[in-house]
């Protein structure tokens, strides 16, 4: 049983401003460019018992690239001392780009997200998220510790960049923002069924290319409406580790003003309340 005192820490980030150099090749491929890899990762951290979105200071990171890259993929490890993945899942949810991503509902932003669920994002062909050279980057690293003990885990990130001096056809910019069912975004589950959602429009005409989910256990789906239509639900795939993914080099036609609603579904087959996020991150082309 998770302790009923909950820790909900956020806290700001001391900037670093690290400069990223260490590209590896990736086994990755494109027909856009020669795709490379750049890692970084927390030191070991101490997460307390009953932490959820923990934010933790020393955990959190500024860096830059000496040179324009368009990131194209991103994927997140969770590590023990001994270097292995831990039987439990201590990610909640991650970002990294120019900005570090805030709990408002028309935020846009240009990065990428994990989260416990989703932890590693592949984009489609051809659209990647450019970063300029010198621009500082953020990466926010979030825990969640539902056990009854002290947990010692590092995370660990694995960017999958294009460098703009490998770029051998034109890549198509993306850029993103969350959108979540609540704000603030962590709320509790009763037993039983939940279900709830929030509207909301883009201020664009434009095409999602990719979307991902932002959920903790015992979440069913979450998915994207229009006029009462489902266009799309990210459901949890068979063995319950991993959820679904949109991703479309074609993308769903946007018009400014139109009106969506992200929507999530949870079951708690306990007899206590549990903790939940749900959202979407959306990825799209103007």
């Amino acid at each position: 049983m998770m302790r009923s005192s909950v820790v909900f820490v956020v806290v700001a980030a001391t900037l670093c401003g690290e400069s990223l150099t260490n590209f590896k090749p990736s086994p990755r491929r494109s027909d856009h460019g020669t795709v490379s890899m750049v890692e970084f990762a927390t030191t070991l951290m101490d997460v307390e018992p009953g932490s959820l979105a923990l934010h933790l200071p020393q955990a959190m990171m500024h860096f830059h690239f000496e040179e324009p890259v368009w990131v194209v993929g991103y994927k997140t490890f969770i590590a023990d001392k001994q270097g292995k993945a831990p039987r439990e899942n201590y990610l909640c949810h991650t970002f990294v780009g120019d900005q570090r991503v805030m709990q408002t509902e028309d935020q846009e932003v240009r990065g990428l997200y994990s989260d416990g669920y989703t932890p590693e994002v592949v984009l489609p062909d051809g659209y990647g998220v450019l970063l300029p050279a010198g621009e500082t980057l953020h990466w926010m690293p979030m825990f969640n510790n539902r056990a009854e003990t002290i947990v010692r885990v590092k995370m660990k990130v694995e960017l999958s960049i294009i460098r703009q001096r490998d770029v051998k056809k034109p890549l198509k910019q993306l850029y993103g923002t969350l959108r979540s069912v609540a704000v603030p975004h962590l709320y509790f589950v009763q037993p039983g069924k939940d279900e709830r959602g929030a509207e909301f429009q883009l201020p664009f005409d434009g095409r999602i290319h990719f979307m991902g989910t932002h959920i903790h256990p015992h979440g069913v789906w979450v998915q994207l409406e229009k006029g009462g239509e489902t266009i799309w639900r990210g459901s949890m795939k068979p063995g319950g580790l991993t959820m679904e993914v949109y991703s479309s080099a074609e993308g769903y036609p946007v018009k400014a003003g139109e009106k969506f609603r992200v929507s999530a579904l949870y079951e708690n087959p306990t007899q206590a309340p549990v903790d939940a996020m749900a959202g979407l991150y959306i990825l799209y082309s103007r």
